[in-house]
């Protein structure tokens, strides 16, 4: 009797873990099917959030140059006029070709962010020496600290009998190299460009 007993609880302990496990299967099967949906969704969701970031990007006009190493908000109203996957030097004027945007990148030249701001000395002194001794109006000569990096700025009126000239120059560390940004427009028209090209300045980003 006692082996029978035994033999009909094996039996059933038998019978239950036989059902059990293809339900045990089936719900590792849903929770694994769930996560790749999740993380699927999740990467969707990443990569429409990157798309509406460059989206609002383009249409704010930031750009991005030398092999996306910066990114600036280009004034509106210029147009490249170089090759636009030059890693050495871009130009950008209005349509008059009275407004000039040079930006140039010179990998060979190597500095620091430390550098910039003796730098800006230097900067002044080579705007005076174009001057050829006539007496400029400076509107800013400071080292701005943008978003991490240091830009020495010189934004000045350049007198000249052939008409006074609005300029600002700036230069920063660019990968490890020397980067020179130079603005000109007549000085008449400082009004209709000063703020956009002081944007820019602010809208610089680096690595």
């Amino acid at each position: 009797m006692k082996k029978w007993m035994m033999v009909w609880l094996i039996t059933i302990v038998a019978s239950l873990s036989a059902c059990s496990s293809p339900d045990s299967g089936e719900k590792g099967s849903m929770e694994a099917t769930l996560t790749v949906e999740q993380d699927q969704q999740e990467q969707g969701h990443e990569v429409k959030e990157n798309n509406k970031m460059e989206n609002e990007a383009a249409e704010q006009g930031v750009i991005k140059v030398f092999s996306n190493l910066m990114s600036l908000k280009l004034p509106a109203g210029l147009e490249v006029q170089s090759n636009e996957t030059s890693n050495t030097k871009l130009i950008y004027t209005d349509s008059d070709k009275k407004a000039k945007l040079e930006i140039w990148h010179d990998p060979e030249q190597r500095v620091t962010d430390a550098d910039i701001d003796r730098g800006r000395l230097k900067m002044k002194g080579i705007l005076e020496q174009e001057g050829e001794g006539e007496k400029l109006e400076w509107l800013k000569d400071e080292t701005m600290l943008i978003h991490g990096k240091h830009i020495a700025v010189n934004e000045v009126i350049m007198p000249s009998k052939k008409g006074d000239t609005y300029r600002l120059v700036g230069w920063a560390e660019l990968d490890g190299a020397f980067l020179e940004m130079k603005f000109s427009a007549p000085a008449d028209e400082k009004d209709t460009w000063q703020k956009a090209v002081m944007e820019m300045i602010e809208s610089i980003q680096m690595p």
